[in-house]
């Protein structure tokens, strides 16, 4: 066996041990999200460059969000039930291998296969690596998702056939996932939940509102910015670079000084960042990064309100708050997003739903 298979084969086989399959899987899994993201931003962008009419790439672009998002929520009830997430991202990557290979005979169906896939690998890959319910470990997998996106749709703007590449890669990825040691998903009890206390059900349903209140008006927030600079890649790919290390970061940061004291003190200095110097690149982009860098907290805190439900948690903050707070965006509402005050507006109420959200739960906790 020559150097380079017996390298590899230790590479794979170090995934049975312990601390890999604690720490590699979750970066493994993240790597993927990656993957799956530039796929799909890759057939997106392409769709511009095929010379079709603006109404079929409208629907291509509206069809992929409405599965891609809007169909998280329903995989997570499925996986669930099932407890079987290594099945479940197996299927996704079934799909993309399949959405890469017919691309060039029917762009419309690879944008379908693409976002059922994408639906099914945030939900199932997110689930796993949130287990613990770790801010930087949600941070970790989320992370590379807009990076993906972002660096798909710029090799498709300038032209740049990857079509192979691609299916090289997800075929590469869907057979480790094959040799992969994912075990089935376990439920969580709450009391095992890092860092807080019981709720009522009344509190736990009004928590779990005003947090996805909160991730929905982040999201309106992220696609004002990708409109502004939508025809400007210098722009998107700093822009994309800022959230990556945001969610990372803030993570990290979040299970330090706790999930909801550092939302508040994200969104209070992304606020004037992202309001006024939306022309001065580095500052607008710690801004964009600090409002990024609070996605792991809010989602580790829904996790938290619904008992440790994480699929049905994923979905709805990967998923259903995203595609909710994206919907302004198909109406002519969405001019009105482009002023400062608006956006200050907005972050602001923001602010207002996480500082009632910590009293609410600072109410409910027992002592």
């Amino acid at each position: 066996m020559c150097s380079n298979e017996s390298g590899f084969l230790l590479f794979v086989l170090s995934f049975y041990s312990e601390p890999m399959k604690k720490k590699g899987l979750i970066f493994l899994l993240a790597a993927g999200h990656g993957l799956n993201d530039c796929i799909a931003g890759y057939f997106l962008g392409r769709l511009v460059q095929l010379k079709i009419d603006l109404l079929q790439i409208s629907l291509g672009l509206f069809l992929y969000n409405l599965l891609a998002f809007g169909g998280q929520y329903p995989v997570a009830l499925l996986l669930e039930k099932l407890g079987k997430p290594k099945q479940f991202m197996l299927i996704a990557y079934g799909l993309n291998v399949c959405a890469v290979a017919v691309f060039f005979l029917s762009p419309q169906l690879s944008i379908v296969l693409a976002g059922i896939a994408s639906a099914i690998y945030h939900v199932a890959g997110g689930s796993v690596c949130a287990e613990k319910n770790k801010a930087l470990n949600i941070g970790l997998f989320a992370a590379p998702g807009i990076a993906g996106l972002i660096a798909g749709g710029y090799v498709a703007y300038e032209g740049i056939n990857i079509t192979g590449l691609l299916l090289m890669a997800a075929s590469v990825f869907l057979i480790l996932l094959m040799i992969l040691p994912i075990r089935r998903k376990q439920v969580i009890n709450s009391n095992d939940l890092a860092g807080d206390k019981k709720f009522t059900l009344d509190q736990h349903d009004l928590i779990m509102i005003l947090l996805l209140t909160v991730i929905s008006l982040r999201s309106v927030i992220w696609n004002v910015f990708q409109l502004i600079h939508e025809n400007n890649y210098q722009w998107l790919m700093a822009i994309a670079a800022a959230a990556f290390i945001g969610k990372i970061a803030g993570g990290w940061l979040a299970d330090k000084i706790g999930w909801r004291l550092y939302t508040l003190i994200s969104l209070a200095a992304a606020t004037p960042l992202i309001t006024f110097f939306r022309k001065e690149m580095l500052l607008f982009c710690f801004g964009v990064g600090l409002l990024q860098s609070g996605i792991p907290a809010t989602t580790a805190l829904l996790i938290q309100s619904m008992k440790g439900k994480t699929e049905r948690a994923i979905g709805l903050s990967f998923g259903t708050a995203i595609i909710a707070g994206a919907i302004v965006f198909y109406t002519p509402a969405r001019n009105i997003l482009l002023s400062n005050a608006v956006i200050c507006s907005i972050t602001a109420f923001m602010l207002l739903l996480m500082f009632y959200t910590r009293r609410n739960i600072m109410l409910a906790g027992s002592g």
